[in-house]
């Protein structure tokens, strides 16, 4: 017991360092939610950051580690969380996070899911497609809201894996509006990083491309050093079309909300009200992406807080 208490701690502690707003929303939670909660968060931060390009890496000199190493990095991350459900003599945050898929009864598939996805950051610098895209937000984000909301209380029955419901449905797009919302907002830090995820297809075509059978990673090629170098005027459109796309998400996940228990609605109402407000900030300014990572100010997600809570 002393271990997998100690196991729940560094989950704690990794939210805490996490600086993200949503683990402060966990403590609206009651106590064994909040604990699962902290959790999957631990899980999802640490199994991301061994992904992440961005950081520097534990080597000598500091230098970033190839895709190859941080794809090794993973699979040894996946390899523990599989032995952990049979091996408990070390501390580790797959303590807590088996504790948690016994006690709620999650199916593991999410889990592994969810490390699929992020696998797929190393594999690929751009989707060609739509049906692609969702195909990521799904594992990246629907999987880990499938996850969530077992904690939260929804029937198990209603969001087993490929459940034909209307509540799975609505949970996996409601996963992939905040993605693509997530996706909207980070166009230019994607480009800086070697990245495109909205689809190649919505992207017009350049002059030699619209004459040829265009090749994915040449347009690929000239869209990311379009955007670096801010030529972007006729890239308006795309971040229409996909605003329109994540908004029809949204409307689809309104099914969601009544099937979560009303103790624990609240979370849901903050995260997808935060991620809602972001949608609407970009629409107002959709050529803004290409300049900066559009956020919600203080104030903003203050007032998302304000409505969630007291109105």
């Amino acid at each position: 017991m002393s271990q997998l208490r100690d196991s729940y701690e560094l989950c704690a502690k990794i939210c805490a360092s996490s600086g993200s707003s949503f683990t402060a929303a966990f403590r609206q939670l009651p106590p064994r939610e909040r604990r699962a909660m902290e959790a999957v968060y631990a899980f999802m931060r640490e199994a991301d950051d061994l992904v992440d390009a961005g950081g520097p890496s534990d080597c000598l000199d500091d230098l970033p580690l190839s895709r190859e190493e941080r794809a090794k990095n993973l699979e040894a991350f996946r390899d523990a969380f599989l032995a952990a459900e049979q091996d408990s003599s070390q501390v580790s945050i797959f303590l807590a996070v088996w504790d948690v898929i016994r006690t709620f009864s999650i199916p593991r598939v999410f889990f592994l899911e969810v490390l699929r996805g992020i696998q797929m950051d190393l594999e690929r610098d751009f989707y060609e497609t739509a049906e692609d895209l969702e195909s990521y937000c799904y594992l990246v984000a629907s999987a880990v809201g499938l996850i969530c909301l077992y904690i939260w209380g929804v029937p198990a029955e209603e969001i087993q894996p490929g459940a034909d419901s209307e509540v799975f449905r609505a949970a996996v797009a409601c996963g992939k509006a905040l993605q693509w919302t997530n996706i909207l907002r980070d166009v230019l830090e994607d480009a800086q990083n070697g990245r495109l995820y909205l689809p190649l297809e919505d992207w017009p075509d350049g002059e030699s491309e619209a004459s040829l059978t265009p090749d994915p990673a040449a347009k690929f090629q000239r869209i990311k050093d379009q955007i670096l170098n801010g030529e972007v005027s006729e890239f308006r459109s795309v971040i229409e079309k996909n605003l329109a796309v994540a908004h029809a998400f949204y409307v689809q996940a309104r099914a969601l909300r009544p099937w979560i228990p009303a103790q624990n609605r609240r979370i849901f109402d903050l995260i997808t009200g935060v991620y809602f407000e972001l949608w609407k900030k970009i629409q107002r300014h959709p050529m803004r992406v290409f300049h900066k990572i559009t956020r919600l100010s203080g104030l903003e997600k203050l007032k998302v807080w304000f409505r969630t809570f007291f109105q």
